[in-house]
């Protein structure tokens, strides 16, 4: 194992070049969304997408969060595919990912004053190599077989809003949480997948699939979650009031960055691997799946160190910030789970358009998760349950839109710690369904979502509803989104993301200042 300090890591340059092309490739734009052409008389296919947004603070001059424009991100993806046999096929990305906020704001007194400024290191441009490499894998199908080796994605589950058996693949959310469908924000990682489906099976079973992933470990990588501090996490940094009982300013201190060391496992480190497996299968008109999970844990666990916090005084308003000082490492997380996904033929009615809502239910065991027991300050291993039921129905309202469908997709999630403390030791803290800073962790937790879509104008206009409730910790965030996709070229997306909560310092309540309005423009090339 190796110590490496949480959240220091600065990057290797300035791809400047990158923003230049980026800029060409939105002035050249025409209709064609995909540069066709050959490499050694095969066919070689490239596309790309340059997107620019910008974030608008709504939630007032907090100290945690900057009023009015406060991110302007630019993100390019461009994706190359290229097909040397018709067994084999190699994918390729790059990304660029920059927010010019930091030098526009460079000069900005609320800005500074906030410590802002202090984050560009980790926050401005994401150019450590695994950041601007995406995808980079070749694929073998060969009859009944399947190979992919390289840096990949792989989905399990059936959870849409938060992950619950989707373990593979890091999460990025270092920008936030407005993109709650994950797909930008999944971390390709290097794996070994292997599938095989045999030709043979019984009359009652269609699309047996047999799958083993393998993590060697060149470098290992967790989920790059919100974490404390103005000056590692920028406007994203939660918020937390930190009681001191004396007048100003020694009324309460901000909650500063993490200082210490966080283990995690050397490149090709054994204790590093990751061992999966998934058996699927069509069964009766259901489709089933058994899934396990052995390895390392995406979310590092930490505690305390008798060292005591680091003091600073806060530039804005003479409060102390205190940096706590802890240790913490990525545990090991073992589990065996369960999906389901079934047509409910039986919920079908003309009334509503006629077609079968679709169930989806989805489960886990974990054996000896690792929590932290903030009471005693300890780290603490319990079995846990997870399980989410959810439905996906679309149905016909036509007062409100007379010619497409609403898709409406409720779910509700449990997590259950077994043998869990009894309540003098107060919440632990963990892994939790709705990935909430500090979120204080029961007995029973219970996550529920609920997404609403439709479209008009031939799919043009897309608008839909987001909303995620942690119930055990009395907290919710609701996203309100609206697409207008011109063409296959250009997209435009205006949003907002509100946070409410009514406890303190648990869930989503350290994000209370983060509300704003979002605009983005992208471009297919």
């Amino acid at each position: 194992m190796r110590k490496r300090f949480c959240i220091q890591r600065k990057g290797f340059g300035i791809f400047r070049l990158v923003a230049v092309l980026s800029a060409i490739a939105l002035y050249f734009a025409g209709p064609a969304s995909a540069i066709d052409t050959e490499l050694w008389g095969k066919p070689l296919s490239l596309t790309g997408i340059v997107k620019q947004g910008v974030s608008y603070g709504i939630a007032g001059d907090q100290y945690d969060t900057k009023k009015g424009v406060q991110s302007l991100l630019t993100q390019v993806i461009l994706e190359a595919k290229y097909e040397p046999n018709p067994d084999v096929s190699c994918f390729l990305t790059g990304k660029y990912n920059a927010d010019q906020a930091y030098p526009v704001l460079s000069d900005n007194h609320e800005w500074r004053n906030k410590q802002f400024n202090k984050s560009r290191t980790q926050r401005y441009l994401l150019d450590d190599w695994q950041d601007i490499l995406g995808e980079a894998h070749i694929t073998v199908k060969k009859g009944d077989f399947y190979l992919r080796v390289g840096k990949q994605v792989v989905a399990w589950g059936e959870t849409d809003g938060f992950r619950l058996m989707d373990q593979i693949n890091p999460l990025d959310q270092r920008r936030g949480i407005t993109d709650v469908e994950f797909e930008n924000s999944i971390i390709p990682v290097w794996l070994i997948r292997a599938e095989y489906r045999p030709p043979t099976r019984p009359e009652w079973m269609q699309d047996l699939n047999y799958q083993f992933i393998f993590n060697p470990n060149p470098q290992f990588r967790g989920n790059q979650n919100i974490l404390p501090g103005n000056d590692t996490a920028g406007i994203w940094a939660p918020r937390s009031d930190i009681p001191l009982g004396g007048p100003y300013p020694f009324d309460y201190a901000h909650l500063g960055s993490l200082a210490g060391t966080i283990e995690q496992p050397d490149n090709f480190s054994p204790e590093g691997f990751t061992y999966a497996g998934r058996i699927t299968a069509n069964i009766w008109d259901s489709r089933i799946s058994l899934n396990g999970y052995y390895g390392r844990s995406l979310d590092f666990v930490y505690r305390n160190t008798p060292l005591g916090p680091i003091f600073a005084t806060s530039p804005l308003d003479g409060r102390t910030i205190l940096s706590p000082v802890v240790e913490g490492y990525y545990p090991y997380f073992k589990y065996v789970g369960a999906t389901f996904s079934r047509d409910i033929s039986f919920l079908k009615a003309s009334a509503l358009g006629g077609v079968s809502p679709v169930l989806r239910v989805e489960t886990l065991y974990a054996f000896n998760s690792t929590f932290v027991d903030n009471v005693n300050n300890q780290f603490v291993k319990h079995d846990e349950f997870r399980g989410a039921v959810g439905m996906d129905w679309k149905i016909k309202v036509p007062l409100l839109n007379p010619k497409a469908y609403f898709s409406i997709s409720p779910q509700i999630a449990n997590q259950r710690i077994m043998n869990y403390p009894g309540s003098s030791i107060g919440p632990i803290v963990g892994s939790s369904l709705s990935e909430g800073y500090m979120t204080g962790l029961y007995e029973n937790n219970w996550t529920s979502t609920l997404m609403i879509s439709t479209s008009y104008m031939h799919t043009k206009l897309q608008p839909s509803f987001f909303w995620l409730r942690d119930w055990t910790n009395h907290s919710e965030f609701f996203r309100y989104q609206l697409i207008w996709e011109h063409s296959s070229v250009w997209k435009y997306t205006l949003g907002a993301l509100v946070v409410r909560y009514s406890k303190d310092g648990v869930g989503l309540q350290p994000l209370m200042d983060k509300d704003h309005i979002y605009f983005n423009v992208a471009c297919r090339f």
